[in-house]
């Protein structure tokens, strides 16, 4: 049974973690391309600290990995990562949604 309690323990994490907006459009952002924290820090127009702690949380989370690129740090979702698959499922309903054709026309509309 304490097998099974580790697995809900960590899925229920996984789940807390993605219950930020933000943190759950940059999964989706990351599982696309390669980003650096100033590019979202433009993306999401938030301060450059918060973007900071959004990653160190998915870093944390063992679902990001990162790669020097001079200066920069290029951060991408963990196609390695144990939680992948999981975390394709949760962002799979944005995606769908901005495939969408009848999305940009009520998105348009709203403004």
């Amino acid at each position: 049974m304490s097998q099974y309690n580790c697995f809900a323990d960590e899925l229920a994490e996984i789940y807390r973690l993605f219950g930020d907006k933000t943190r759950l459009l940059m999964a989706k952002k990351l599982s696309e391309n390669e980003w650096t924290v100033s590019e979202f820090v433009d993306l999401f127009k938030i301060s450059q600290p918060l973007v900071s702690q959004h990653i160190k949380k998915l870093k944390d989370a063992d679902l990001i990995s990162e790669q020097r690129d001079g200066k920069r740090i290029l951060y991408r979702l963990d196609p390695d990562s144990r939680n992948y698959p999981l975390i394709l499922q949760l962002i799979e309903p944005i995606i769908e949604q901005e495939n969408n054709p009848s999305y940009e026309a009520e998105a348009a509309y709203q403004r």
